[in-house]
């Protein structure tokens, strides 16, 4: 079951008790905005014989920059092309296709979304071809993400429980929908991909979606999103023993609603450190 709750840390509640002429207090100095992170997210499937050079493509951004400055999540949802080999395991759910579907219909693959920015001139906010990720994500990388995110996993590995807390920091005040969305993904699965004209039986398989914690929409962030001040969400869910948590992460990031579902700030952090 996933519950969600929410607290204030003692901090904040300093930060309200204060008078107004108060300076802002920052309640975590690790939650200070010093940088943006981009999300990348990638539509893939097993029998996709072009996706691994999509995969690749990533990666090798990822080696470039950092997994502190690229977040990268891997959604098979592939129409046509997830179904899972004789033998091999299913990466496809219902709350994954969701998720591709509220970002919008990707065509062709490999696709993927940078920031879910619909760039000018186009039609769809996946990407295609995978040549074109990497100017995005530079370009992204070089904006003001408004608000930092910060991770704290306690996990139990007798019960397999699972906390995540994500607290939220604005560095200013920011207006409209803004909306949570928080996944568990696992790296390093070994199972058969098709790869060209060659199935490889033990491909393995990166940044693969295993569950969406929040809504696939994202939860709304109901709290006024104010300079300095801290929100906190709290998830909880107990993974499955299919899964190596020792290769498992969560991934959060905060994105705005409605027609503009563009993400401002992302964050990972490994279940167990």
């Amino acid at each position: 079951m996933k519950n969600v709750f929410l607290f204030l840390s003692p901090a904040v509640l300093l930060f309200f008790s204060a008078c107004k002429e108060q300076p802002v207090i920052i309640p975590d100095p690790s939650l200070n905005v010093t940088g943006r992170t981009v999300l990348v997210e990638e539509v893939t499937g097993v029998r996709c014989a072009n996706c691994p050079t999509g995969t690749q493509t990533l990666v090798s951004l990822q080696q470039q920059y950092g997994k502190d400055k690229l977040v990268v999540v891997s959604i098979h949802a592939a129409t046509g092309f997830s179904v899972p080999y004789a033998g091999g395991q299913d990466f496809r759910s219902a709350e994954t296709l969701e998720l591709v579907n509220y970002i919008g219909a990707p065509e062709g693959f490999p696709t993927a979304a940078v920031d879910r920015r619909l760039l000018l001139n186009e039609q769809l906010i996946f990407l295609t071809p995978h040549t074109r990720w990497g100017g995005e994500v530079a370009q992204d990388l070089q904006q003001d993400p408004s608000l930092a995110i910060a991770l704290e996993n306690t996990f139990d590995p007798s019960s397999r429980a699972l906390n995540i807390n994500v607290g939220i920091l604005p560095d200013q005040m920011l207006s409209g929908e803004h909306r949570l969305t928080v996944l568990i993904t696992q790296d390093s699965i070994v199972d058969p991909q098709l790869n060209g004209s060659t199935l490889i039986q033990n491909y393995i398989h990166r940044h693969v979606v295993r569950d969406v914690v929040s809504a696939p929409s994202g939860d709304p962030i109901a709290e006024p999103l104010e300079a300095g001040v801290l929100v906190n969400k709290t998830f909880n869910i107990t993974l499955p023993q299919a899964w190596e948590a020792k290769h498992c992460s969560v991934v959060a990031y905060v994105h705005r609603a409605g027609a503009d579902k563009e993400v401002i700030q992302a964050a990972e952090q490994h279940v167990i450190e």
